[in-house]
């Protein structure tokens, strides 16, 4: 079967109209605000039944503003775990210094595993962009 052809006024339409894809030059208002994301988990993937496991994350601010301090949680199960305050995050900066870390012994039912969420900005204190990076999700094996 041949290919399909793009229709050569179809082509000289999308290069009319700009549509080929390349950097933006029109960017609606481009960014107003703080954005923070939640990144990544860092922690093992399994561990022994009844062993303390330390999780760590980065918090990043994409936004073109920084932030106040804001709460940030901790859920293990759905059930959270751990709450408190953050320092404030400085525009496009990623912080990585201990203020997002949470401390989490593992149940003694082996062969079992857990859902752990991070969230940041838990009572929606800081006005974003876009709320639906920040929470980050991690499952963790027990054996």
């Amino acid at each position: 079967m041949a290919p399909a052809r793009f229709p050569r006024y179809a082509a000289a339409a999308v290069i009319a109209l700009g549509l080929i894809a390349g950097p933006a030059t029109n960017t609606a208002a481009a960014q107003s605000g703080p954005d923070l994301d939640a990144g990544f988990i860092d922690g093992p993937p399994w561990v022994p039944a009844g062993t303390l496991v330390h999780f760590e994350s980065c918090v990043e601010n994409v936004g073109d503003q920084g932030t106040g301090v804001f709460n940030i949680a901790w859920y293990v199960g759905g059930v959270r775990q751990g709450y408190g305050s953050h320092e404030g995050v400085p525009a496009k900066t990623r912080v990585c210094n201990g203020n997002s870390q949470f401390d989490w012994t593992a149940p003694n039912d082996p062969g079992g595993s857990r859902h752990i969420k991070w969230v940041v900005d838990e009572d929606n204190f800081i006005q974003e962009q876009n709320k639906s990076n920040n929470s980050s999700e991690y499952s963790i094996g027990i054996q």
